[in-house]
């Protein structure tokens, strides 16, 4: 969400905005409008640019630098997840029989970042899915409280500790956090987080024995980004630089079961900015909603998304602006990473919506389209049948009852690959662009079907569908979302075992 890559004549207002507050003997009332108007454009540029095009995509110099290459792309989120000041992390491992399946063998991760002393700026987003894991309902009530005294979190893999039974995933999860955190001889609570098989109960014993061997080392917290992957086929992090020396970085564990209101996903943010808890909570929410809330796989929304933030504190006098910029920043890219990293994913929608009634309703439009199994699967054989893009937005167009929005001499643009594909309420189709359509698709393969494909990003490009319905200039709001590959079926098909 950097400035430079915004409308020049928003950024031009942007900064009369900020010259002129400091510059001019104004009134307080007047400085303090012209700090909401300020904030206005920002708001607005971020949403506008929170997951942009791969042209200036925030995943390019990463990509770029390090394309197919796995040491160097290991290296890479090496360097990324260093850890700001005042935080440690730490990882350990168990096998372990899943009770339900007792005939076979599983393999678990431990990750923990603490902070070198308990906070209470901290702040938190989780999944809406009212069958929610238990490390959800711990970590909104720690959440929950006034002053929260707060230490560390610990992630594991394999299982998502999902209504084991009446009772046990909360009592398991706090078992063994407080394993955890003794330790590690934690002052502070611990916030747990599991993700992997649904309705599974935690090896309890065997993560307290784990969680026991911990201890914690200051430097990258790759290994942790590493021990929170289940069919994610690389790690993935990304950091920040705030002005005064600050940092923010993130982790985020995510493939399959992705879906806006979060996905299976674990996102950690760790900073040593010092902020206000209610400006850190309410940053978060306004980022998570253009980034992480504007993502799609497979339609099927995770019962154990979180996404939390911390904060050591350690750096005074970062403004709110440009924290908000920072996580944006860092979201935005752990956003494209998700989906990237999608079981089976072979090639990346980006779907923007423009002139729609509202960005909640330009949003769902960008949400049915990458969830559209018939487009999912014609994106996966490079085949640019543009009658289901367009006959998707008909069906939206209908429900919510907008259905001259399509008709003849209507306003509505819709671009695959920057070709208009429908204008004027017909198709606008030819043989030679046919094939540049499908030759679009094609230049946006990641390769993950090929035998031996590099665990790591190859490229940053992106199939790219524009629908501009002819509204307001300002509501504009960006989907990503993946194909549909015999890759996807056969790693859900198999998935347990």
């Amino acid at each position: 969400m950097h400035h430079r890559s915004c409308g020049s004549a928003s950024l031009a207002l942007l900064q009369h905005s900020a010259t002129t507050s400091q510059g001019c003997p104004c009134s307080t009332a007047a400085s303090a409008a012209l700090h909401t108007m300020r904030r206005a454009i920002l708001l607005m540029l971020a949403q506008a640019t929170a997951l942009r095009p791969p042209a200036s995509s925030l995943l390019a110099n990463d990509v770029r630098d390090t394309a197919g290459d796995e040491a160097a792309w290991a290296a890479r989120v090496e360097s990324l997840a260093v850890l700001p000041r005042g935080f440690r992390c730490g990882t350990a491992s168990l096998n372990f029989k899943p009770r339900e399946l007792p005939d076979s063998e599983a393999r678990m991760n431990l990750g923990v970042i603490a902070l070198d002393a308990p906070t209470d700026l901290v702040a938190g987003v989780y999944t809406k899915n009212r069958l929610c894991g238990a490390p959800v309902t711990v970590g909104r009530d720690i959440l929950a409280r006034e002053k929260p005294h707060i230490q560390a979190i610990l992630a594991n893999n394999k299982v998502s500790n999902v209504r084991p039974g009446p009772g046990l995933g909360v009592s398991c999860a706090h078992t063994v956090a407080d394993a955890a955190k003794e330790a590690l001889s934690l002052e502070g609570d611990v916030i747990p987080a599991s993700t992997g098989v649904i309705g599974w109960a935690l090896p309890v014993d065997e993560m307290v024995a784990a969680a026991s061997s911990l201890t914690l080392q200051e430097g990258s917290a790759h290994k942790v980004a590493e021990a929170m992957m289940t069919t994610d086929r690389y790690a993935k992090a990304a950091r920040s630089e705030l002005p005064g020396g600050a940092s923010l970085v993130g982790l985020v564990k995510g493939a399959g079961m992705i879906e806006p209101n979060m996905g299976t996903m674990l996102c950690f943010l760790v900073t040593d900015a010092a902020m206000e808890r209610s400006t850190m909570q309410a940053c978060l929410e306004r980022c998570v909603k253009g980034t992480l809330g504007s993502v799609g796989v497979d339609g099927d929304e995770s019962t154990s998304d979180m996404c939390v933030l911390l904060s050591s504190g350690q750096v005074q006098e970062v403004s709110e602006d440009a924290f908000e910029n920072a996580l944006g920043d860092v979201l935005a890219q752990l956003a494209h990473h998700i989906v990237r990293n999608g079981e089976g994913t072979n090639h990346v929608l980006r779907v923007c919506v423009r002139g729609d009634r509202d960005e909640d309703s330009a949003r769902a439009l960008g949400r049915a389209l990458v969830n559209g199994p018939l487009l999912k699967c014609a994106v996966a054989g490079d085949d640019p049948n543009v009658g289901r893009i367009v006959g998707k937005v008909g069906q939206l167009l209908g429900a919510r009852g907008d259905p001259d929005l399509l008709d003849e001499g209507s306003p509505c643009v819709v671009k695959l690959g920057g070709e208009t594909i429908f204008e004027g309420g017909f198709f606008r189709l030819d043989a030679a662009k046919e094939e540049r359509l499908s030759n679009h698709m094609k230049a946006a393969r990641l390769g993950t079907d090929v035998e031996g494909a590099p665990a790591c990003p190859v490229h940053d490009r992106c199939v790219e569908i524009d629908i501009d319905l002819g509204g307001s200039r300002d509501v504009v709001s960006v989907v990503l979302g993946s194909d549909l590959t015999h890759g996807y079926v056969s790693e859900n098909a198999d998935y347990r075992s």
